[in-house]
């Protein structure tokens, strides 16, 4: 017995000295500790954990069984070079691991698509009723539109995730669709799209070859591509006479309101004679210079243009009806601001059909300004027109062509036409025409008017206005002729550029041809 006890004692003395001790206390000595803990050059564990991750492959493949047969599969050779090809194509899908990763993750983001949309519904909602609220209590410190005031690191997330160019390709293949074609045996169809984000309902008749049919419902059920099919309800045999040859036929059980037929209530059909719309435009212009060589001042400019439409039309007659006010301001230099142009135009025009696209047609335009206008010289300013100073009355009778409702040329051989001056105290009438102690002066003649609108490489309108007057009985000023074109260029549906030209002949001021240009970016508006 003694032997033996020795015996384990010496095998555990063998296995450790700790265990040992436990066991045989008396035996061996206690260790003492080490006043410095120890020191290695070397450590079991690599300093490069990289290098580690490096060396395992197929980590996605959780079957160890196939991660060991592709290890020996890649050094063993085959005598069929074919064989061989093939078998390192299935070890390269096999081993790569990204792609595994990139299908994982579209497969979980498509699950997850509405979550997403939810979530920049939910920003969405945030910064609206934040910038609401943020500007509901500070309004009267707030000059601008409350989308200004918006938590900008909530818009600049929500904005980036859904412009990114990833995130909407990836929504748009989310919603794929296939299109799914049911017939029966009489190849009775219908189609259908199985779209994973919506529930939509289908009717289908199924029928036997003996023609029996009961009607059916098909779901196309989200989130996946699920089909439900559902039978219509109460549905019974009916009952045949057994003398009778008749083939067994099923019927749908239906409650007798289910064949009454509602009254229709016939709608009251008529046509809208009145049609009115407006147009607003709001335009700028700028210019600025910070020490240029080549001289210049800096300018600014703004023009607003005003149209109102109100059009009457039934049966042969026609009537139509505009108002047209242009308004512009200028700031050059050190020059304060300036009114640079200014026109009210009021035009009513009466017709009734003659032939086909002839009209016969009375007009009365008026034209005249609101506000002081100047003429600058170095020294003073001078005023040369106000209110009603001057205002040019046409009244005429004549055919007005109009094939369409963008195009008019109207001729009128009997045309009077008045110039009126109101203030002739501080404006000069003679600049107008008016006799020196008279405030109006009158003459007959003939008139001509081209009005016509359209469009240009689908990207510009043109607008296109052409007034002439020739004089009977004025020999020295018998003509005047008044041309207007202005060019759009669309930016996008509000914004464009536009060009504005006028040409002018009067000879009541000057036998000289008078020009106006502008250019100018803007917004427009129709109401």
């Amino acid at each position: 017995m003694t032997r033996i006890i020795l015996v384990v004692c010496a095998l555990l003395l063998s296995n450790g000295f700790a265990f040992g001790q436990l066991l045989c206390p008396e035996e061996i000595p206690p260790i003492p500790l080490l006043p410095q803990p120890l020191v290695s050059n070397h450590s079991i564990f690599p300093k490069n954990l990289s290098s580690l991750k490096r060396k395992l492959k197929n980590t996605e493949i959780e079957n160890p069984a196939i991660r060991y047969a592709i290890q020996y599969l890649e050094n063993k050779k085959y005598a069929d070079q074919e064989l061989n090809q093939a078998l390192n194509t299935l070890i390269q899908y096999a081993e790569n691991d990204s792609l595994k990763r990139m299908v994982n993750y579209l497969r979980d983001y498509i699950k997850t698509t509405g979550e997403k949309e939810e979530a920049l519904n939910k920003i969405q909602t945030k910064l609206l009723f934040d910038s609401v609220a943020l500007y509901t209590r500070h309004a009267h410190l707030l000059t601008t539109d409350y989308q200004t005031y918006m938590n900008s690191d909530l818009s600049a997330l929500a904005n980036y995730v859904r412009t990114d160019s990833n995130y909407r390709w990836l929504k748009d293949i989310s919603r794929d669709s296939v299109l799914l074609e049911v017939l029966n045996v009489a190849d009775s169809s219908v189609q259908f799209w199985i779209n994973n984000g919506r529930a939509e309902f289908h009717r289908f008749w199924a029928l036997n070859k003996t023609g029996d049919s009961i009607g059916t419902w098909i779901e196309v059920a989200p989130p996946g591509n699920n089909i439900r099919v559902y039978v219509d309800d109460n549905v019974y045999p009916a009952k045949i006479d057994a003398q009778q040859n008749n083939p067994r036929s099923l019927a749908n059980q239906l409650g007798d309101k289910y064949f009454d037929i509602q009254q229709i209530k016939a709608g009251n059909l008529y046509r809208r004679h009145w049609t009115y719309y407006s147009e607003v435009e709001l335009a700028m212009g700028q210019g600025y210079l910070a020490n240029w060589s080549s001289g210049g001042e800096n300018s600014l400019s703004v023009l607003s243009n005003i149209r109102f439409f109100i059009n009457y039309n039934k049966n042969k007659t026609s009537w139509e009806n505009f108002m047209h006010y242009r308004l512009g301001f200028l700031k050059s230099g050190d020059q304060g601001l300036r009114k640079n142009e200014e026109k009210l135009e009021l035009n009513s025009k009466l017709g009734h059909q003659a032939f086909k696209n002839w009209y016969y047609t009375t007009q009365l335009n008026i034209q005249t300004m609101i506000f002081n206008s100047y003429e600058y010289s170095e020294n003073e300013k001078k005023i040369v027109g106000n209110f009603m100073t001057p205002a040019y009355f046409t009244l005429s009778l004549g055919l007005d062509y109009k094939p369409n409702e963008n195009f008019s040329l109207y001729l009128s051989p009997i045309a009077g036409k008045w110039t009126f001056v109101r203030d002739t105290v501080g404006i000069d009438p003679t600049r107008y025409g008016v006799e020196v102690g008279k405030k109006s002066k009158g003459d007959a003649g003939a008139r001509l008017e081209l009005r016509n609108k359209f469009s240009l490489f689908k990207i510009m309108d043109v607008r296109n206005e052409l007034i002439m007057f020739s004089s009977y009985y004025n020999s020295q000023q018998t003509f005047t002729a008044n041309w207007q074109v202005q060019i759009d260029f669309k930016i996008n549906y509000f914004m464009r550029a536009s060009i504005y030209t006028n040409v002018v002949y009067d000879e009541n001021y000057s036998k000289k041809m008078q020009f106006k240009e502008n250019l100018n970016l803007g917004v427009n508006f129709r109401f």
